[in-house]
């Protein structure tokens, strides 16, 4: 059986789970908190294999998010169910990436919740198919974004320089008067850095310094992700 850790602020919901887990005769220990502040102490002296936090309601974190991150650094690596998320795709992606091992929505049921801490016990994720592509999208557009500001590091000294110009839009004829080089010679150039960004064209190449306009909505997606 299961020693867990409930970290709720309603003290009425907090001894109702905790009757509930007993019930249900699949844990063994239950302790008890009403904020992450707690954790700490209470998970020092104590075995526990399992923390459930309430992210509805929290009166000591106003951002919910901040919550669960607090919680999980708290942890040391338990896994952590977040109890009471909406069904909004990005507050998932949010909570999974600060920290959430698992996830039960307002709208889940009792026996969504035991599937759920069953299921994060063993390691795994129980959760719907959307869930899961998700978290896949997300994946992928990380590790694009990794590979493609890693390529910053490939461009030589004049190609950092024509990407700069290229940030401030201008064309390849006006960065060849500049430079006083061929237009050619200038086009050889941008068709190199666009390689070696693994971008399509120059207006995303210039993004990668962070100050274009792809690059704003590429940092607010993954400040959302990560939530998201």
């Amino acid at each position: 059986m299961l020693n867990v850790l409930l970290c709720i602020e309603n003290r009425i919901y907090r001894e109702g789970l905790k009757s509930l887990l007993e019930n249900e005769g699949m844990v063994g220990a239950v302790s008890l908190c009403s904020e992450p502040r707690q954790l700490a102490s209470i998970l020092e002296p104590s075995h526990c294999d399992l923390i459930l936090i309430d992210v509805s309601l929290s009166r000591s974190v106003t951002d919910p998010v901040e919550l669960v991150t607090m919680a999980s650094r708290a942890a040391r690596g338990l896994p952590l169910v977040a109890l009471g998320l909406s069904e909004s795709d990005d507050e998932v992606l949010a909570f999974i990436e600060a920290g959430a091992a698992a996830f039960v929505t307002k709208d889940s049921s009792v026996d969504d919740l035991l599937a759920t801490i069953s299921a994060a016990s063993r390691g795994e994720l129980h959760c719907a198919p959307r869930v899961v592509r998700l978290m896949q999208e997300r994946l992928t557009d990380l590790s694009a974004g990794h590979a493609r500001s890693s390529g910053l590091g490939k461009l030589s000294q004049r190609e950092h320089h024509i990407l700069g110009l290229l940030n401030q839009r201008m064309s390849n004829k006006q960065i060849a008067r500049m430079l006083g080089l061929e237009v050619s010679t200038i086009k050889n150039h941008v068709h190199n850095i666009i390689v070696k960004l693994s971008v399509k064209n120059r207006g995303e190449a210039a993004a990668m310094l962070g100050l274009g306009p792809a690059a704003a909505n590429d940092g607010m997606s993954a400040a959302l992700g990560a939530v998201r």
